[in-house]
């Protein structure tokens, strides 16, 4: 089997309210979505979940072509040859999303060729429902977040995450902890993100002042590069530190281990490399003794890629989980995605058990704006 054209498409959904984290503001979610073609018809669909105004020309002008003739059942050789067979390395960055991308469409080729779903390809599916946190309340009104959070846990969640520390927010995100905190209960985990917002002083102020509140972790407090920074804020707080979204391949996670940054890790599989990449993170993390809790948050792509990993490797806790409604996700799934009780359902369909239906192309595709 030969991959004959790798195609990226451009979709996007509209949010009814922009959501917002230390970094940014955004009003509508874009996705770069990968197919993969073979000489047999078979497709595979990835994502490529990097900066959104380089994906699709990363796709179409580097990788694409230089994916075209390569055996996708053999998603190693893919990824060494997408990543390594150039002198002018890309070690990270959205080059490497897009790796991701085409990495995880040939997982799902190959679990089609062969009738399996992909978890059977990564050693086996072990469990068949995974846990989750809901992710994500982006920082708003006070009231609106609690509400929003206690919606969640009335969902089954026992486990809910908030995007705070905007600048000139200090005060404010108190009082949406403090909301939050009194909607979901004291036995409900409460994950704060920072976004790499602050610098150590800042984050270890900011950690001090939200500890009444009883955090599950902080996540991402500092910049990806300051991993011993990470180190030295968990020594000072009472309350785990969290991160990884932002760190590339085995080779550029392996610092955060040598020794542990912290207790919970998080690589992204669209992000770190993909499956293959992901997967020996997963194991290193955990033979160092770091909990691996995989960040997830993009289209249903991505979800399907981490339920199947996060089957295969029972070690791996706690899925993110996004039940907002505001990504292309439940409805890549075209037979349901199964969600009760703040667990997830494996797939069970060959491959990833998703699809990009002319449908949904059709109904995200970008509008011309006047």
């Amino acid at each position: 089997m030969k991959i004959t054209q790798v195609e990226a498409l451009v979709l996007e959904k509209p949010l009814a309210r922009p959501q917002r984290n230390s970094k940014a503001c955004r009003r509508v979610r874009r996705f770069t979505f990968v197919l993969v073609h073979t000489d047999t018809g078979l497709t595979g669909l990835g994502d490529a979940y990097g900066d959104q105004a380089l994906m699709a020309e990363i796709i179409r002008r580097r990788l694409g072509p230089m994916a075209c003739g390569l055996d996708p059942c053999r998603p190693g050789q893919v990824w060494e040859h997408l990543f390594s067979s150039r002198a002018f390395w890309e070690p990270g960055g959205s080059v490497v999303c897009g790796i991701s991308a085409i990495e995880v469409a040939c997982w799902d080729i190959w679990a089609k060729s062969e009738g399996v779903p992909v978890c059977e390809l990564l050693g086996g599916g072990r469990r068949e429902w995974i846990p989750a946190y809901a992710s994500d309340l982006h920082w708003d009104e006070p009231a609106w977040m609690a509400q929003t959070a206690a919606g969640f846990v009335q969902q089954g969640f026992q486990h809910v995450k908030c995007h705070l520390g905007a600048p000139g927010q200090w005060e404010q995100d108190l009082k949406r902890l403090q909301a939050i905190r009194q909607a979901i209960g004291p036995e409900v985990g409460l994950m704060v993100d920072l976004n790499t917002g602050m610098d150590r002083t800042q984050a270890l102020r900011f950690g001090e002042a939200i500890a009444e509140f009883d955090p599950f972790w902080l996540e991402e407090p500092l910049p990806p590069w300051d991993l011993e920074g990470h180190r030295w804020l968990e020594e000072q707080l009472p309350f785990p530190i969290a991160t990884g979204e932002n760190l590339y391949t085995v080779h550029g996670f392996r610092p955060a281990w040598t020794p542990p940054c912290c207790t919970y890790l998080m690589p992204d599989v669209l992000r770190c490399g993909g499956l293959g990449q992901m997967q020996q993170i997963v194991r290193q993390a955990t033979a160092a003794g770091m909990i691996v809790t995989p960040h997830n948050y993009s289209s249903g792509v991505g979800l399907a890629a981490t339920l199947h990993l996060m089957a295969a490797e029972e070690q791996m806790q706690l899925l993110e989980f996004d039940p907002t409604g505001t990504a292309i996700y439940e409805e890549l799934f075209p037979q349901g995605l199964e969600v009760e009780g703040g667990r997830v359902r494996v797939p069970s369909e060959p491959g990833l058990g998703v699809e990009l239906s002319p449908e949904l192309i059709d109904r995200y595709q970008p509008r011309s704006r006047t």
